[in-house]
């Protein structure tokens, strides 16, 4: 069955090396704006572990390449999860030089123009997320030991949270 559902993107807005922004054809590449929720519940409650790739379907049926992240804040979202865990090569948010072990989504928001674009994707996945009703979102490295049940335990990472 057909998992995501994307609207393809028209145009992008491309920044060169001299930070000049230029519109560009959005290729195939969208943002997703439906999940197939019955389907994933149906595989979990079978004991199946969903691998979701960032591949999704247009109206066209046309394969279109969207976000990771995104695409995990969005399936986080209508399965109502209670936590997304993002995995990245850092160990979390760094403000100043230094982690942040817990921000808030205003905090966060407050701060994407302090944020390295790799990281800021991360936030506004999170931010997504936790619009959608996510509890809360741990941004954590992926290279360490155990990475996803240290960041379930807090013991690494940022966690983000509504409030």
């Amino acid at each position: 069955g057909l998992l995501l559902k994307a609207e393809r993107k028209k145009k992008l807005i491309a920044v060169d090396e001299r930070g000049r922004k230029k519109v560009i054809d959005g290729g195939y590449t969208g943002k997703i704006n439906e999940v197939n929720v019955d389907l994933l519940r149906f595989l979990l409650e079978k004991d199946y572990v969903p691998i979701v790739t960032p591949i999704a379907i247009s109206e066209e049926f046309e394969p279109l390449n969207v976000d990771g992240d995104r695409t995990a804040a969005v399936v986080a979202g209508a399965l109502k999860a209670d936590r997304l865990v993002l995995l990245t090569d850092v160990e979390g948010l760094i403000l100043k030089g230094k982690p942040v072990p817990k921000i808030t989504a205003t905090e966060a928001e407050g701060a994407l123009s302090s944020i390295g674009k790799g990281m800021s994707t991360k936030v506004h996945a999170a931010l997504e997320a936790l619009n959608q009703g996510v509890k809360e979102v741990l941004v954590t490295s992926g290279v360490r030991q155990q990475p996803i049940s240290s960041a379930l335990k807090h013991e690494t990472g940022t966690v983000m949270t509504s409030e």
